[in-house]
């Protein structure tokens, strides 16, 4: 008798490994699951999924402490941190819509490249700033480097309409990341080197990233593309578009806005400074666990109507219970909270509703008037912050919640047909 009676008497090895190698090819295309990641999309989404992140973190240090770092600039006022807080902004917007035209024509990486180039020139600038004019001046500087545009459209490009949002969803987790981490370290990293110091971070960040797009982004092929580049004016005035572009200034303003008075109102209740992070620890963690399991469970479903409404409705409550509540512990950590979990319900949906709705020809031009609609919205909420503070301490509060119930009215997004 055999020692192991319950193994085959005789194996076909060549079968045997030919199975293996036809399973393992399956699993390496992807192919049959079109839902799925090819192996040509993986690497790419992980690579614009990084860039993204690197250059975010650094802004995403300096956002929850620069208001009442910057007040302490000499020649500072709150209206004037309030503008060098909104001017990065404002200049990324006017030049989202021409270097996303100019990744349509020459080419995703080039533009990119470039416009990393300048955002580390200009960070090194704000490190080296004496006064709040100076400050003002390198904002703009870093401002140049409006490449936002630019990784959206890449994004799509080298990505299936199949997987598009969880591409987005993919690049949202790791901007998730990047805010995270620059929300909870920012106020430990300044209490040690200052904003200044910060700015010295965002210009090695941004320069990893450079380093990360020129050897690691993916080579175009402009010759197969055959499309010329989208006129701007028919993008603008797209009926299906409007809706996105309006909700990506809306959720914009109100987040900076919100940003600016936000570490001001738990100073004014006693709270340090260099305290604030845990702060951010405790406002993000309903955002951390539920936003990206929920919008998994939506996409799989193709629904997407109900985390539409609930983005909207968890925004704009947090700013209404903010307006009633500024004074009170448990309140500012209940709007900020319910602000930020519906703000990051929208992050994967809008830009993966707007690339699927235009041909790759417009793509860039596209995802420029996304983001020029993006930064006009942070630049203005910035901004107004600083001024509106100064009328009175509830205004700002007051003003977000207008505007959320008006965009409501205005007409949320809708997902694409092929997609709902």
């Amino acid at each position: 008798m055999a020692p192991f009676p319950f193994l085959p008497k005789r194996v076909n090895w060549k079968n045997y490994f030919s199975r293996t190698r036809d399973r393992w090819s399956s699993l390496d295309t992807l192919t049959d699951n079109p839902h799925s990641f090819t192996r040509a999309e993986v690497g790419p989404v992980i690579v614009v999924s990084l860039i993204c992140a690197l250059r975010l973190l650094g802004i995403f240090l300096i956002l929850p402490v620069f208001s009442v770092y910057a007040v302490q600039y000499a020649g500072a006022s709150i209206a004037m941190a309030g503008v060098a807080f909104g001017i990065y902004a404002l200049t990324q917007s006017i030049l989202q819509i021409p270097l996303g035209w100019a990744s349509d024509r020459w080419g995703r990486r080039p533009v990119l490249l470039f416009g990393l180039a300048l955002f580390t020139l200009g960070s090194v600038g704000c490190g080296l700033a004496q006064n709040i004019s100076q400050l003002i001046l390198a904002r703009v500087i870093q401002g140049t480097g409006a490449v936002g545009s630019v990784a959206l459209a890449a994004l799509a490009d080298l990505t299936r309409p199949a997987v598009r949002t969880q591409a987005f969803t993919i690049t949202g987790i790791a901007i998730g990341s990047a805010f995270m981490i620059g929300i909870l370290g920012g106020p430990l990293l300044a209490a040690r080197i200052g904003l200044s110091g910060l700015f010295y971070i965002l210009a090695a960040l941004a320069l990893l990233a450079m380093i990360l797009a020129a050897i690691s982004f993916p080579q175009e092929h402009r010759s197969d593309n055959k499309e010329a580049p989208m006129a701007f004016k028919p993008i603008l005035l797209h009926n299906e578009l409007r809706p996105i572009f309006i909700a990506t200034f809306v959720l914009s303003f109100a987040l900076n806005l919100f940003f600016f008075t936000y570490p001001l109102s738990w100073a004014e209740v006693g709270l340090h400074r260099s305290q604030l992070w845990k702060v951010y620890l405790i406002i993000f963690l309903p955002s951390v666990l539920l936003v990206f399991p929920y919008m998994r469970h939506a996409e799989k479903r193709g629904r997407y109507r109900m985390p539409i409404l609930i983005g909207w409705l968890s925004a704009a409550a947090g700013y209404a219970i903010y307006l009633v509540g500024a004074q009170s512990d448990l309140l500012l950590y209940l709007s900020g909270a319910a602000f930020f979990f519906g703000y990051s319900l929208f992050q994967p949906l809008l830009p993966a509703f707007l690339t699927k709705r235009i041909p790759l020809g417009g793509r860039g031009t596209a995802t420029g008037v996304y983001t020029f609609f993006g930064f006009i919205g942070s630049s203005l909420g910035g901004i107004l912050g600083g001024a509106l503070i100064h009328i009175s301490p509830s205004l700002p509060e007051f003003l977000g919640v207008i505007l959320l119930v008006l965009w409501y009215f205005a007409g949320l997004p809708t997902a694409p047909e092929s997609t709902s």
